[in-house]
């Protein structure tokens, strides 16, 4: 067999593909192994990521956790001067100050849960019967102060078990309302100048707002409930109350008689008395009243069908409301 020359071409065209395709492997798994030294590369990359997010919002929970420490211990430091001011305020105003016995009831409890039975040892039980007989006395002691207190009460505040609770124990009067403006702290709210025949007007805070323009309260007549324990109202204390008919839609000032003037007294024929010189909120006297008080179907304001009437001068009405409750 004879090796032409053209035979000895392709044999090293042959050859040399050959070489080409054994380098293009050796170049592949370079490849190969590049691209997965890449996806650890990668991998490492975005786990020192994650890491680095963690430590930053540690850092940040932490600074918040600082933060907060700080202002917890300025609201503390805050309460407790409002704390001692409140007291030093009620030092002020005579009010007397009781410290807390924690320091008694710890020793007592511990005393008792070491205390051996009285079955065992029966001489110092007999011993501290006498003890337990003082501390009975103690007890009993301020059960009795409240009495005296209540009883202060009803004498200072004209209140009277006795009497009937109707009508009669309001002292309803006629006032004048010298001034009206709005509430420096409350939208809702008037206060209000109101004659109603003593040496000095009273302040009165209503929550009027809404239903009476300011221009109707000013100078105007109304009915005036003057023996209400006075009541801070934002800030103000009120002194009355303004007499209303009232519904969920509208409220209307009663009117007085025309002719009437600041301090004649409302009164009510079928309950004839005196009224309580102030009523005592712990006895509901009004929340038991008050349900009974409505216009008729002729505006007449009256109090279980007894009209409210200053003497010899005529009734109260209200402009527009009839059958309402008054409030």
């Amino acid at each position: 067999w004879v090796l032409r020359p053209v035979d000895g071409w392709v044999l090293m065209f042959l050859v040399r593909q050959l070489k080409r395709m054994s380098n293009d492997r050796a170049l592949l798994n370079r490849l190969e192994q590049r691209a997965t030294e890449a996806d650890q590369v990668i991998e490492y990359l975005k786990q020192q990521v994650f890491l680095l997010k963690e430590k930053t919002i540690l850092q940040a929970s932490q600074r918040e956790e600082k933060r907060l420490r700080v202002e917890n211990a300025k609201l503390k430091k805050e309460i407790e001067d409002l704390k001692q001011n409140l007291i030093e305020a009620e030092i002020r105003n005579g009010v007397k100050q009781v410290p807390l016995p924690a320091a008694v009831s710890v020793q007592s409890s511990s005393v008792t849960s070491m205390s051996p039975p009285a079955a065992l040892v029966t001489p110092t039980a007999s011993g501290k019967t006498p003890e337990v007989s003082e501390n009975k006395k103690k007890k009993d002691k301020p059960d009795k102060k409240p009495e005296k207190k209540g009883e202060k009460k009803q004498s200072t505040g004209g209140g009277d078990d006795s009497k009937p609770i109707d009508v009669s124990r309001l002292d309803l009067r006629i006032g004048r309302i010298i001034t009206a403006e709005k509430h420096p702290d409350a939208d809702s709210l008037y206060v209000e100048e109101i004659d109603v025949g003593e040496e000095n007007p009273r302040t009165v805070v209503s929550g009027l707002v809404k239903h009476v323009p300011i221009e109707e309260m000013q100078n105007r007549l109304a009915i005036i409930l003057c023996n209400l324990k006075p009541a801070k109202m934002r800030g103000v204390v009120s002194q009355a109350m303004v007499m209303c008919a009232s519904s969920p839609e509208k409220v209307e000032i009663l009117d007085p008689p025309s002719d009437a003037v600041p301090g004649d007294r409302v009164t009510f024929e079928d309950y004839p008395g005196e009224p309580d010189k102030e009523l005592n909120p712990k006895k509901k006297i009004w929340d038991q009243i008050q349900p009974d008080m409505n216009t008729n179907a002729e505006y007449v304001a009256t109090y279980k069908g007894t009209p409210f009437e200053v003497k010899g001068k005529g009734v109260c009405k209200a402009q527009t409301m009839a059958n309402s409750g008054i409030k």
